[in-house]
């Protein structure tokens, strides 16, 4: 659902604005809540983690309903899709400190990567089903199917994530305030050269990367001239490549390979994004977009399982929160590439953001050389 919500509202915020630039700020509002991840890690701490999960489909389920009630009734405004945009990050924010956390609690840490890989592995293989269902569903019943599938499949969620048995771990340390806390996530993050060098790669994909997402539709709409269920084709293309690339990195992938999946698969992306701004025949397109999805997976898949993998059990929650945060300034990068495709048009927003990309990885590779080599991470975590 979250791969076909992201297509079905850009096209049809598109089609209500014919602005690109109002198009990106729906990414805007759906990242945006992922600032306050930091905070909803310390709360996950608090609570029980099953019960939130509930809590977040159970919103999901509410703005779905609503959304499809709205294209039905023919009353949706672009404000409708702006707010559902915002409601539906807000559970997002919650991803990692909740759900992300919940995995590195139920396995050994010597398996994280794989679980991790394995997680994302799902993600990829309905990130192919996801944006066809949607773009096929516009192209014929509408965007209220895609939101009336929503509900369905965020009901089963719901009914699935009663049925786990899962206990909240238990901890023999005092119990601090909020800001003791926060102040001791960020000191213990401060000492761990690979953390600040997964979060700096974090910010850098999220503000010049997956910004383009926001335009993928609209360049191959303006560019490429196809039809909605050919757009969802490019998206689920990219899927397919990230489940090729999350498959592989389960089979093969070990902790000293952490983080050169991590940096190189990131390159990989940015690098398939410059092509796409590029490129004017479809099937070169649906190539590009195959290896950018098999450089994506390196990132997604290794940006968890490295900060789970560093962490103790006691901090994981601060630690994946914090990665929330540097998600959640991405939507810096939707403005910035709405506005350029405002002024200049989206094909060439989208080139100029992710080209800014390649030159921070290399960056990244010059100021973080410890996730360059390949006993990083253990002589890291050694060290914490």
């Amino acid at each position: 659902m979250m791969w076909l919500e992201m297509l079905v509202i850009a096209l049809l915020a598109l089609e209500l604005t014919d602005s690109p630039f109002l198009v990106s700020v729906t990414f805007f509002l759906r990242f945006l809540p992922m600032l306050f991840g930091f905070g909803i890690g310390i709360v996950a701490e608090r609570l029980n983690r099953k019960y939130l999960m509930i809590g977040g489909l159970a919103v999901q389920v509410t703005v779905s309903a609503a959304l499809a009630a709205l294209i039905i009734a023919d009353a949706i405004e672009y404000w409708h899709l702006a707010l559902g945009s915002f409601f539906i990050g807000a559970v997002m924010a919650s991803e990692f400190p909740v759900r992300r956390t919940m995995i590195g609690e139920v396995v050994s840490r010597m398996n994280v990567g794989r679980a991790v890989s394995l997680e994302q592995t799902t993600n990829s293989l309905f990130r192919i089903i996801g944006p066809f269902v949607g773009g096929v569903f516009l192209a014929t019943i509408g965007g209220q199917g895609g939101f009336l599938l929503g509900v369905v499949l965020y009901s089963i969620g719901i009914i699935i994530a009663l049925s786990m048995k899962y206990q909240r771990p238990t901890s023999t340390e005092a119990p601090t305030g909020p800001k003791t806390q926060i102040i001791e996530g960020i000191r213990y993050i401060r000492k761990s050269q690979v953390m600040i060098g997964t979060l700096g790669v974090t910010l850098v994909l999220n503000v010049f990367g997956f910004s383009y997402m926001s335009q993928q539709p609209v360049v191959a709409k303006q560019v490429l001239q196809v039809s909605d269920v050919l757009i969802g084709l490019l998206q689920s293309v990219e899927g397919a490549g990230a489940l090729l690339g999350a498959a592989l990195i389960v089979i093969f992938a070990k902790p000293h390979h952490y983080t050169r999946i991590y940096m190189w698969g990131s390159l990989l992306y940015l690098i398939a994004i410059v092509l796409f701004s590029q490129s004017e025949i479809y099937w070169v397109t649906l190539i590009i977009l195959f290896i950018g999805g098999i450089g994506m997976s390196g990132f997604a898949t290794m940006q968890s399982a490295i900060m789970i993998y560093a962490a103790s059990p006691q901090m994981r929650g601060r630690v994946l929160g914090s990665v929330a945060v540097f998600i959640g300034l991405g939507p810096l990068g939707q403005l910035g590439i709405g506005a350029l495709a405002s002024i200049l048009n989206p094909a060439t927003a989208v080139l100029i953001t992710a080209s800014i990309g390649i030159i921070c990885m290399f960056i990244a590779f010059v100021i973080y050389p410890a996730m360059s080599k390949p006993d990083s991470l253990e002589r890291d975590t050694a060290n914490g």
